[in-house]
């Protein structure tokens, strides 16, 4: 496993690293692995939180399952539950729980189970975390866009939701009709390109209008005989109603 620092200092990282472990939850999800099938043909994770805080208190818990060749979601959608805040109630826990339990008929036709090695990350994403709310626009600006082998460039891409306010200033060209998008690609030890696993044409408007991509974590899974399968977490940022949200991405495909 490779951590990437050498882009946070030290003051910053032992702050976060507080807050991240003692935090409040802000609109900011964390997630949990749950693994591959044992012929690499399907992925699977979770990113689950509570939704603005400031507003709401209900948790919220998403499952998505990818058939790793063609980087589809199985049925279209992931496996979707919010849970309104009652009295006596934990939302998170409650919504944990449904998602899990719709989630289980899949998990087992697939026989997806806690399989693959992390082969990088950077740990200052905190994935394992819902951070402070106060710290995500800290934890946006310090992420990574090359793991190891694996490179993200921020692109415009069509969008049928008006994102003009979403980007900096300092980005050029015709914004009109576009979103900020993302390449991710795979790279040989040298840095030459082997295969570009995500590219986007358009931006769904499911994902807000977002102000940046980073890296977070590198998954792969060995098959004997067949080509070894990747999962690469990426973060995607967008503005919520008070601040920054985060939410996780999962590509996926075949090693060459």
């Amino acid at each position: 496993m490779i951590l990437h620092t050498s882009r946070l200092p030290a003051a910053l990282a032992a702050l976060l690293a507080i807050c991240a472990g003692a935090a409040e939850a802000g609109d900011a999800a964390a997630r949990r692995i749950i693994g591959f099938s044992p012929d690499g043909g399907y992925f699977a994770f979770e990113q689950y939180g509570l939704l603005d805080q400031t507003e709401s208190h209900s948790g919220w818990s998403e499952i998505a399952i990818i058939d790793t060749q063609t980087d589809q979601l199985v049925g279209g959608k992931p496996i979707l539950v919010v849970v309104e805040e009652k009295k006596g109630e934990t939302p998170l826990k409650q919504a944990r729980a449904e998602a899990t339990a719709q989630a289980a008929p899949l998990l087992a036709k697939y026989s997806i189970a806690a399989r693959g090695q992390r082969t990088a990350a950077d740990k200052f994403t905190f994935p394992d975390d819902m951070i402070a709310y106060g710290d995500i626009a800290r934890v946006e600006q310090a992420s990574e866009r090359l793991l190891e082998t694996v490179q993200l460039e921020q692109i415009l891409a069509d969008s049928a939701k008006d994102c003009s306010a979403s980007f900096d200033a300092a980005r050029q060209g015709d914004k009109t009709g576009k979103a900020l998008g993302f390449r991710l690609t795979l790279e040989a030890p040298d840095g030459a390109p082997l295969k570009v696993l995500h590219e986007d044409k358009s931006v769904p408007e499911s994902r807000n209008c977002p102000t940046s991509y980073s890296l977070s974590e590198v998954y792969e899974y060995r098959v004997k005989g067949k080509p070894s399968v990747i999962a690469v977490l990426v973060q995607r940022f967008s503005q919520g109603h008070e601040g920054r949200d985060r939410r996780f991405i999962a590509v996926t495909g075949q090693i060459p």
